[in-house]
């Protein structure tokens, strides 16, 4: 007998990973919008009763997400922001706070654009970390790293750094990565918060 075992892709599995946190009428955020894809993943998973608020730094990105999704019906509605994700904490309503069930970043620069844009350490570490109060106990982040340029090397590092040194009584951390790809190297981290022990 003969089979080919097809390994699962990092995109595959981040989208396994949202599916798990997100659920009908979730508040959902996808941080880097891009072309649109998670925002548009999110809506789906989040249903007519659910929120998805999305950022991004580029008028193309935010123009290019709201064409994609606007042949789709019965998801949940969308709020698109131009404005780096580090500002969400001063543009997302203060009553989601503690509310989000998901959150996705895709590191890097848009697809098909100017690769000079991309995100970096300093603002990408400043979201992770005002997503601690905003996160709902056993919401998550699905963070897809791109390494393949230097600053994503760098803001790579940094990431990976970050969450290695989260709290275990606080935080779950895992990676998944094809470890023998021979260049442009990525990693996905799962990151979920957990529920409080109450003595």
């Amino acid at each position: 007998m003969h089979f080919t075992l097809n390994m699962p892709g990092l995109l595959d599995m981040g989208k396994y990973f949202l599916s798990l946190l997100a659920k009908p009428g979730a508040l959902v955020m996808d941080l880097t919008a891009g072309n649109g894809h998670d925002t548009l993943f999110l809506a789906q998973l989040a249903g007519r009763e659910g929120q998805v608020f999305s950022f991004d730094i580029q008028n193309q990105a935010i123009s290019n997400t709201r064409k994609l999704l606007s042949v789709y019906k019965d998801i949940a509605p969308v709020e698109l922001f131009l404005a780096g994700h580090e500002y969400f904490d001063k543009l997302l309503p203060q009553n989601v706070k503690g509310c989000i069930s998901a959150a996705v970043f895709n590191l890097g620069y848009l697809p098909g654009s100017n690769k000079e844009i991309v995100t970096h350490a300093p603002t990408t570490l400043q979201a992770l970390n005002k997503l601690a109060d905003w996160l709902r106990p056993d919401g998550g982040i699905v963070v897809h790293i791109y390494m393949g340029h230097p600053e994503g090397a760098l803001e790579g590092e940094a990431v990976i750094a970050w969450a290695k040194g989260l709290a275990w009584n606080s935080w779950s951390v895992a990676s998944y990565e094809v470890v023998n790809k021979p260049k442009n190297r990525e990693v996905l981290l799962f990151i979920v918060k957990k529920q409080p022990i109450h003595e």
